[in-house]
């Protein structure tokens, strides 16, 4: 049994709010996704978005529908997770998808040993921060997704796993000259150019509320990149400094660069992971999340700034 396909055309265009990026990720040409909007509006018979030149938005009523909708379709994954669980208790493919701070600081050791424990399931890592995983941990495209842990994230049906404080501080290759500074100060960073990864709205607003606190005009994101490595590079160069979380300097040091010594770290935030509890089932499944916060207690605190 499937989900109505017109309500999950309504969910992938309430959450691109693009007609052509749904009718893209839908595999449909945008004629049958309008019409499939279309029927549905009909059977409620009421619109369910705003059609504007900036995108679909959507209405009051739309709204209403939306949150039922995430609630069906989490239904519909839960039903097939929990079968399937009860079928065969193995996954064939685990789906995990994790920021910069997971993939670099624990996943690699932590996957090497799982493969080992669990050689019959096949291991994919979708690379993004995890305002753009959890779209896909709703949808069932994802079984778990590591990242930083939002305030408002309130799913019944997904569970958060808090596994490690992180501190948020400004990257920069070990030749910059702000490496010479035994503190560097907001001042010292007003007119250096930042490399943004992935358009990451939270990170943006810890470095913006870092520089307001210090009452200073927040700077400019010279470059945004949805890959990390590449932000890597531009910050290798000496040019740029790039927010990345502290504790991953140990990852880093070989790679010559590491975070500038700021009297305080730009923010702090709890990271760890979000799991569908249908998902939980698998042992696989909790056998990462344990591995995981086995290699987080190990790894080293951030340097002491203070000292």
């Amino acid at each position: 049994m499937a989900m109505d396909k017109n309500l999950v055309a309504f969910l992938v265009v309430a959450e691109t709010g693009n007609l052509t990026e749904a009718a893209k990720r839908l595999g449909l040409a945008q004629p049958s996704l309008t019409k499939r909007l279309k029927l549905l509006e009909d059977e409620y018979g009421t619109r369910l978005f705003d059609r504007q030149p900036r995108g679909m938005f959507l209405t009051p009523i739309g709204r209403e529908l939306l949150d039922h909708a995430k609630r069906i379709e989490q239904r519909y994954v839960q039903a097939r997770e929990a079968i399937e669980a009860e079928k065969s208790n193995r996954l064939d493919v685990l789906r995990v998808g994790a920021g910069p701070l997971f993939r670099r600081a624990f996943l690699v050791p932590a996957f090497e040993r799982l493969r080992q424990e669990h050689p019959e399931t096949r291991l994919e890592i979708r690379a993004d921060v995890h305002l753009q995983n959890l779209p896909h941990l709703r949808h069932g495209e994802l079984d778990i997704v590591f990242g930083a842990l939002a305030s408002d994230i309130d799913e019944e049906d997904i569970d958060t796993v808090e596994i490690v404080s992180a501190h948020l501080g400004a990257l920069a290759s070990v030749d910059h000259p702000l490496h010479r500074k035994d503190r560097v100060s907001a001042g010292d960073l007003a007119g250096i150019p930042w490399v943004l990864y992935s358009n990451d709205a939270e990170t943006t607003a810890m470095v913006r509320g870092f520089f307001v606190r210090n009452a200073l005009n927040p700077p400019e994101f010279a470059v945004t990149t949805s890959s990390y490595e590449f932000g890597l590079d531009l910050v290798a160069t000496g040019k740029f400094i790039m927010p990345a979380p502290m504790e991953l300097d140990p990852n880093l040091s070989a790679l010559g660069m590491r975070s500038l010594p700021l009297a305080d770290p730009i923010d702090s935030f709890l990271a760890g992971a979000y799991v569908r509890r249908s998902s939980l089932s698998y042992p696989v499944v909790r056998r990462l999340l344990d591995l995981v916060c086995q290699m987080a207690s190990r790894h080293a605190p951030p340097p002491d700034r203070q000292g």
